[in-house]
């Protein structure tokens, strides 16, 4: 790593890892380029008992879809929630090290660094609020004071209706359409909410294999022979670290017959997408995270009830680009898998047309070092 860089920060949240993955993917991938980068997850810094209540909301949301609708619309500041001792201590740590350079993915860090930056008596600060939607999530929304203190970095662009910039999960190019599983990825992203759930008795009797993303073992029923069942470890929460007191993307196993789940952790990428690589297309609402899949592997969505406003944007872009597909037009073709081979073909065609964020930002920070 280079000695003269003091580490950038990357800020960002646990809630359904839409923002937890990319985040980690970045710092990976910046202390590849030899840049060092150090990751903060916003609920590590929540008191226990916030945490709790943290935990019960994703429990709720999940059982009840609606009802994650509707606190998704009344989101606000967070700041009650942190333990204002642990917060301190770590302005503290980046006052120490006269930290400039910060990589934002939930808005609601932003209070936290514009007091330091007040502590630091008006240094200038280097902040990307990193876009995971194609319009400005809620997390960002509800600060509108404090917009202007940072560079937007978004990756697709409702009103510009492009990809601006790509974080790629592997180096690994697409595996070809026709090489691939006759399987669909259901899911309903890192907290399991949406209408998922729902379609699945009907795509069991398509022509599909289903790869399905449980989060409870009684979820694991026995469908087609060809079906495989997927679960996030539950003792697993974004805020953990490991024994080296990393973050770490969250360990995946398949649950097999007798139920026993041997869970995998990869040090580079989150596991899940290695059998979303396979498979032929992904059946989900459009988090940010499932778009960085499906443009990684140009693996197309079939695109499921959006979580809120912002979601209902990039599915609109996924459509506009000829990268997705809604389920009940899907399901007007019968499920046609020439439908899905031609979004397939649509994400080739880009030929990834968008800014390789974490090249180019490691190219801004390298710059201003040696400028």
């Amino acid at each position: 790593m280079n000695r003269h860089l003091s580490p950038v920060a990357i800020l960002t949240s646990g809630v359904g890892l839409g923002v937890y993955i990319p985040a980690l993917l970045i710092q990976r991938q910046l202390r590849a380029l030899q840049c060092p980068a150090d990751l903060e997850v916003l609920e590590d810094y929540y008191t226990p008992e916030r945490q709790r209540r943290h935990l019960a909301h994703k429990k709720a949301y999940r059982e009840n879809f609606d009802l994650a609708q509707i606190a998704h619309r009344m989101a606000r500041d967070v700041q009650e929630c942190l333990d204002g001792e642990r917060v301190q201590k770590l302005i503290h740590h980046w006052l120490n090290q006269k930290r400039e350079n910060f990589v934002v993915w939930s808005g609601f860090w932003l209070p936290i660094i514009e007091r330091y930056r007040q502590l630091m008596g008006g240094t200038r600060l280097h902040v990307d609020h990193c876009r995971i939607d194609a319009e400005i999530s809620a997390s960002f929304k509800i600060y509108p004071n404090l917009q202007a203190n940072g560079n937007s970095i978004w990756l697709w662009n409702w009103a510009e209706k492009k990809i601006v910039h790509e974080i790629f999960v592997t180096d690994a190019a697409p595996i070809p359409f026709t090489e691939r599983e006759d399987r669909l990825i259901v899911h309903g992203g890192g907290w399991g909410i949406g209408t998922y759930q729902s379609k699945i008795l009907e795509l069991e009797q398509t022509r599909y294999a289903l790869g399905i993303v449980v989060h409870d073992l009684i979820e694991a029923k026995q469908r087609k022979t060809q079906d495989r069942s997927f679960m996030l470890d539950p003792a697993w929460h974004p805020w953990t670290r490991d024994s080296g007191g990393e973050h770490e993307f969250p360990p995946i196993g398949e649950v097999v017959d007798s139920l026993e789940i041997e869970y995998r952790r990869n040090p580079n990428f989150h596991e899940l997408h290695n059998v979303i690589r396979r498979s032929k297309g992904i059946v989900s609402k459009p988090g940010g995270c499932t778009l960085i899949d499906s443009l990684s592997s140009a693996t197309p969505v079939v695109l499921l009830e959006p979580y809120g406003y912002a979601e209902e944007s990039n599915a609109k872009i996924w459509e506009h680009l000829g990268f997705g597909i809604s389920y009940p037009a899907w399901r007007t073709t019968g499920f046609d898998i020439s439908v899905l081979e031609n979004l397939h073909s649509n994400i080739m065609a880009r030929a990834r047309t968008g800014i390789d964020y974490p090249r180019a930002y490691a190219g801004r920070l390298l710059g201003r070092l040696n400028g």
